[in-house]
């Protein structure tokens, strides 16, 4: 949970050091590329496709909301000299091959994997989700999440949006996500949510 503009982590639960590392050993064997979440920077060993698209898609924003990407020779050592690992976003053009990857790593690691896109899981510690940090954050305001609406158009947003008193899926999301939301928009390309907003809210 994070405090954007006083640049401050409120609540956290990263990676033991130990658990990152045994991932970074799995995923060294399996020959699956890994971006590596740490304290405010993204490391990659290699510049794959992936890296280069978001790197390039960051440098299209404002200077003080761009991502930092750093290429580092080693992923295990950098855990070593890190302050926290947030979670590795892992990403490979035969997606079967994650998939499998992503059980695999689930029941020996006993991680968690969530699916941020088509062809990129996100592994993090057990319990970590876009749903708890939300509720936790709204009850420390003194809130109900049932008064809070929260917009999701993947995976990793369905805690959140099933936690809400509102769950408005994008269009563009996948039915199995559309299933699990109170309401359906227009795709994220749009400006369906500010249509909603001024509708419902405003």
């Amino acid at each position: 949970m994070y405090d954007y503009h006083a640049k401050n982590v409120l609540a956290a639960d990263p990676l033991p050091v130990n658990q990152a590392l045994q991932l970074i050993t799995l995923l060294e064997a399996h020959q699956i590329h890994g971006l590596m979440y740490v304290d405010d920077a993204m490391l990659y060993e290699r510049p794959t496709g992936h890296v280069l698209r978001t790197s390039n898609w960051a440098q299209t924003l404002p200077p003080e909301q761009r991502p930092v990407f750093t290429q580092v020779p080693s992923l295990a050592q950098a855990a070593h000299e890190v302050n926290a690992v947030w979670k590795f976003a892992l990403t490979d053009d035969d997606i079967p091959k994650l998939q499998q990857f992503g059980k695999h790593v689930e029941e020996q690691l006993g991680l968690e994997c969530e699916w941020s896109w088509h062809d990129q899981v996100d592994i993090a510690r057990q319990g970590n989700s876009k749903g708890k940090r939300l509720t936790q954050w709204v009850e420390s305001q003194g809130g109900s999440m049932e008064n809070v609406i929260a917009f999701g158009d993947n995976y990793n947003d369905i805690s959140m949006l099933e936690a809400a008193g509102t769950g408005v899926a994008m269009g563009n999301a996948d039915d199995a996500i559309k299933a699990r939301a109170n309401v359906v928009i227009g795709d994220n390309t749009t400006d369906s949510i500010a249509k909603f907003i001024y509708t419902h809210l405003l």
